[in-house]
């Protein structure tokens, strides 16, 4: 099953003429942590002073490793990022009910699929993520390496991958310049199994 990390949500209003959430369409930061468009083009280039705090939320982790990654995160972007981390019902939940207590979510596919249709998620303009060309297109296009398609069994990423609008609702068909996340990681859970070069049954 596909994994992903990084999902801005929608965030406060304007605070000192810049708002959090213009601050939030264009952060990249190092781990693949993006949101949207705007005041940020990547990590750790600070294009805009006034840049306010974030509440990043993730699933799973110690909470003492990610005090410690906020406090350098802090430290080297000059804001504060306070990290949290929940499990991944709560998160579902709290991004459903309550997206403005949080900036970022680190949520897995099968969730966009509950949370895109609430309006709750702000799709991330591509235009603005440079390396996006270079994300494997299990993701980005829905087939292997080698042009082969991927499985539609379970929640194929490709299927819930691109928003049609940047505050759209629904699922595009197609590449579109929204991506409802930016993948980070991935991960086997089932393994096929070639008799014919184990040479022995396997029965368990």
């Amino acid at each position: 099953m596909a994994k992903q990390k990084k999902m801005a949500i929608k965030a406060a209003g304007e605070r000192g003429g810049l708002s959090r959430r213009r601050v939030l369409k264009g952060t990249a930061a190092a781990a693949g942590l993006a949101a949207g468009s705007g005041a940020l083009g990547g990590f750790p280039t600070i294009w805009a002073q006034n840049i306010k705090d974030i509440t990043l939320v993730q699933v799973g982790g110690s909470y003492s490793s990610i005090i410690d990654i906020g406090r350098e995160a802090s430290k080297e972007l000059g804001f504060t990022v306070e990290m949290q981390n929940a499990a991944s019902d709560a998160l579902v939940n709290r991004v459903a009910t309550q997206p403005k207590s949080l900036d970022i979510a680190d949520i897995e596919y099968w969730m966009i699929a509950k949370l895109a249709p609430r309006g709750v998620l702000q799709g991330i303009d591509l235009q603005r993520f440079k390396l996006w060309d270079k994300v494997v297109p299990i993701f980005s296009k829905g087939e292997y390496p080698d042009g082969s398609k991927v499985s539609d069994q379970g929640t194929l990423p490709f299927e819930v991958q691109y928003l049609e609008a940047a505050d759209g609702k629904e699922f595009a068909s197609g590449p579109t310049n929204f991506a409802t996340v930016i993948p980070t990681i991935y991960n086997a859970d089932t393994l096929g199994i070639r008799p014919d070069i184990v040479g022995r049954p396997i029965e368990s």
